[in-house]
């Protein structure tokens, strides 16, 4: 009886005290650390090179365990390479973890051959499969395309334990790679092989693909039509148009953010002074952009999950009824009715009511309360402001792209070449039609020859872009044009009669380039600053001056209703980005889709 007595006091005794090692352990002043095995590395390097004093204990766990640590409270930081589940997301929130997430670096993935190779410069992403894929015999790069070279291909890669060769194996199918293939153990040994070695493709890391300079060609990768062959970089990464990567992530519990030396560390950790630990890690830093969101949300002062919020996204019901009602700048319209269309065809319960009437009018009918969307390509002014306010209307602004009016002219008129925003209003203004008819009445400089021009529909919302831009105020266009509502007609005819003129969208001018059209120019532009040629680069970035910045206005309140919502999410869906430039919208950028799905 005695001994049994002893026994339950010490069972007790060990409960107690296995039960106060746990709570010491929870409410330790120490950070503890689970995660990927992947990421752990360059925490640990990280934190050396900090100089922080902290007190870390980290445990290799895998990515999933991580998580579940972080959302069941038990440890503070999960590192990860990918972004948290929906699932995962539910665990956090349905445990009352509030967590930051903090993106410290991109595994990014190169394909190098030897800079005198002319078998690819640009692969598929279905190509690789054929390349690497386990099953593949492949010996031949014409075997892969009947376009390549004759040439006999081999493979190089860095060692199956590489992080390099981990994410190579997420995107090829199978289990590893073909059993032919030549393994090093550094990858600065993958460099040296395919430099030397005709027909070779190697796997490394961007920055030892970069460090390699010219003994190497890094090839560039088609991962979407719509995007066609990108190279390797953060940015083409963080838009998404590169897909041969995997990011570097931290998930940090808020409460653990008052630990000493927490902050200061993860501070460091996504600050510009720990480039050069990232790098010699064989990772990619992240932009700007990125840096600037990391902190943002470190700090609390913007969103604190900015990379991975659409994995817990809305969905369009497959019942859902209503209508969406717009108004505002006629830039839009093309583009509205072309996904409104898209849309209603596939759910015939929702209807869009598109009355694009002009920015004033449209403003006034979404300050009053009317409709739901505004389209516009300028800022309200004070005094629509004052009325949206004066009946407690509020507005998010969504970014649809740039619209840009190009000009085309015949290719034997050099002066064409280039023309100013002064030139423009008194080739096009209806003021010119009877005093200017001759190039060189445009001006004395320019050629003797009659002044031809092709011009679309009358009231075409391009004319009056043009006319708004170049003057700088609303004009009526001359009425002795020739009229054809057809770019591939109008572009023929300039090129066809010397001193032919015409204009037309940028989404047109693609059209007419793919037709191959020849014996004409693209006409630049000269506001001041001197002449810009239209580019989809000029205009994304407004350097072309004739552009319009267009945009929706969404009333707040109509967010809730279901058919505005299935229509935003509509809208960024990444299957419908191709809309925005056949409708002849420019500048939307592909990797701020996910976060217009969280509006």
């Amino acid at each position: 009886m005695k001994v049994f007595q002893r026994r339950v006091g010490v069972i007790v005794l060990l409960t107690l005290l296995i039960s106060f090692g746990l709570v010491a352990a929870q409410d330790s002043t120490a950070v503890t650390v689970a995660g990927s095995g992947i990421v752990a590395p360059i925490f640990d390097s990280l934190k050396t090179a900090s100089g922080v004093t902290v007190d870390v204990k980290s445990e290799v766990t895998g990515t999933r365990t991580g998580f579940e640590r972080l959302c069941n409270g038990t440890t503070d930081i999960a590192t990860s390479n990918r972004s948290i589940s929906a699932d995962e997301n539910v665990n956090c929130t349905s445990n009352n973890i509030d967590y930051t997430e903090l993106l410290i670096a991109h595994n990014i993935v190169a394909f190098v051959a030897a800079p005198d190779s002319t078998y690819a410069d640009c692969l598929k992403t279905s190509e690789l499969n054929a390349i690497f894929a386990p099953s593949s015999q492949t010996a031949n790069w014409n075997l892969i395309d009947p376009a390549y070279a004759d040439t006999a291909l081999s493979v190089v890669a860095p060692a199956a334990t590489s992080a390099t060769f981990g994410v190579l194996d997420g995107v090829v199918d199978g289990d590893g790679i073909r059993t032919d293939a030549t393994t090093v153990d550094k990858e600065t040994d993958v460099i040296a092989a395919v430099a030397k070695s005709k027909g070779a493709i190697g796997v490394v890391s961007l920055p030892v693909a970069t460090a390699a300079g010219a003994s190497v060609k890094i090839l560039q990768i088609n991962a979407n039509d719509t995007f066609g062959c990108t190279a390797p970089s953060a940015a083409a990464v963080e838009q998404r148009t590169y897909t041969i990567t995997s990011p570097l992530f931290i998930y940090v519990n808020q409460k653990a953010l008052s630990k000493a030396g927490l902050k200061d560390l993860l501070s460091y950790m996504i600050g510009t002074d720990a480039a050069k630990t990232i790098a010699a890690a064989g990772l990619t830093v992240p932009t700007d952009a990125t840096v600037t969101a990391n902190k943002g949300a470190l700090e609390g002062t913007a969103n604190t999950r900015p990379f991975s919020e659409a994995t817990t996204s809305f969905q369009i019901p497959q019942d859902a009824t209503g209508q969406v009602i717009f108004a505002g700048a006629a830039s839009a319209e093309d583009y509205l009715k072309n996904i409104t269309g898209a849309l209603t065809s596939q759910l015939s319960t929702l209807t869009a009511d598109i009355k694009l009437e002009g920015q004033t009018a449209g403003i006034r009918r979404l300050c009053n309360g009317e409709i739901d969307i505004a389209a516009v390509n300028a800022p309200l002014t004070d005094e629509q402001a004052k009325n949206c306010a004066a009946n407690n209307i509020k507005t998010i602004s969504i970014e649809i792209g740039k619209q840009a009016v190009v000009l085309v002219g015949n290719a034997s008129s050099t002066f064409l070449s280039c023309l100013t925003s002064a030139q423009l209003t008194k080739v096009w203004d209806a003021d010119s039609a009877k005093t200017v008819t001759n190039w060189n009445q445009v001006d004395s400089k320019f050629a003797d020859q009659k002044l031809t021009l092709f011009a679309a529909v009358e009231g075409d919302p391009l004319m009056d872009l043009l006319l708004q831009k170049s003057s700088g105020k609303p004009l009526i266009e001359r009425g002795d044009t020739e009229i054809n509502s057809d770019a591939l007609y109008r572009a023929a005819a300039a090129a066809n009669v010397e001193g032919g003129l015409t204009y037309m969208s940028w989404a047109d001018y693609q059209n007419v380039v793919k037709n191959n059209q020849q014996r004409i120019q693209l006409v630049g532009v000269d506001a001041g600053k001197g002449c810009v040629v239209p580019s989809a680069e000029t205009i994304s970035n407004a350097t072309y001056p004739l552009v319009n910045d267009t945009q929706l206005l969404v009333k707040t309140s109509s967010l809730t209703k279901i058919p505005v919502e299935s229509t935003l999410w509509f809208i960024a869906n990444d299957g419908n980005f191709p809309a925005f430039e056949k409708s002849g919208l420019i500048g939307v950028d592909f990797g701020s889709l996910p976060a217009l799905r969280q509006m």
